[in-house]
């Protein structure tokens, strides 16, 4: 499997810039990150040039519903402007959501008014119409569901099962789940067999800790079994460290090395 840390919430000591060679220091080759537009990428793709280090993904989506039938078009035209970043930044994954969030990660718009079957519909078209796209530029987009107790009231996906269905009915290669430990955790429960359940359309995974969504080891999940699961289940993909360290990003570093 691949390691990962987010430098949107680790290394926040110093300038985001800065954070590519801290993250390389502590012995990751990859980094991710939320959204782009705000971000200089050809400086960024100087630096990962410069020190030798890969972006494994970032926000593909952003501004835009997948679950709103009025912004299926400008969602499709976002996701192909984020193609392209990724390509030039030589990064795989982009990370998609159902519903659009706000800066602090709160939902703009929980569609109340819209049945459950009209936010599923709306989904899968947009999905299915992104497939020959994806598969065309060989960029894996990876669907997260939220946690809607917490972080995230309103968001429409919010469990591992539907998110799986969703996939298994685009039925592409390149269309796959980020499963976010924490998010489920406070959602579901029952991590390892959910794993076991799914794997076969996890490509990406995201830990922290619960509650908090610190690094593990300050709250109830034993980090260390679900790693030893996901290695017996011949993991290949990446796994990624979104979580906010509880006092320094360097202690919450040396935790996470714990794990693995």
């Amino acid at each position: 499997m691949i390691r990962s840390v987010c430098i949107e919430t680790i290394f926040t000591e110093v300038p985001f810039e800065e954070r590519f060679e801290l993250a390389k220091q502590s012995g990751f080759d990859y980094v991710e990150f939320w959204s782009w537009k705000d971000k200089d990428i050809d400086k960024i793709k100087q630096i990962c040039k410069k020190i030798d280090i890969k972006i494994s993904s970032f926000s593909g989506d952003q501004d835009f519903s997948l679950i709103d039938p009025s912004h299926s078009d400008k969602y499709i035209s976002f996701i192909k402007e984020s193609i392209e970043a990724a390509k030039y930044l030589n990064c795989n994954f982009l990370v998609i959501h159902s519903n659009a969030l706000d800066s602090n990660g709160l939902v703009i718009n929980d569609y109340r008014h819209l049945s459950y079957c009209k936010k599923i519909g709306t989904a899968l078209n947009v999905l299915k119409e992104l497939v020959s796209i994806v598969e065309r530029e060989n960029i894996t987009l990876v669907l997260e569901a939220l946690n809607t107790k917490v972080d995230h009231v309103g968001n429409f996906l919010c469990t591992t099962k539907d998110s799986a269905e969703l996939v298994e009915l685009v039925n592409s290669q390149n269309i796959k789940i980020l499963y976010d430990v924490y998010h489920m955790q406070i959602m579901e429960g029952d991590i390892i067999t959910t794993l076991q359940n799914y794997i076969d359309k996890i490509a990406y995974i995201h830990i922290a800790d619960v509650p908090g969504r610190h690094e593990p080891g300050t709250g109830e999940i034993n980090y260390k079994n679900v790693i030893k699961a996901l290695e017996t289940l011949n993991f290949e993909g990446v796994v990624g460290l979104e979580l906010f360290p509880l006092e320094t990003s360097y202690e919450a570093i040396k935790a996470v090395q714990n794990i693995f």
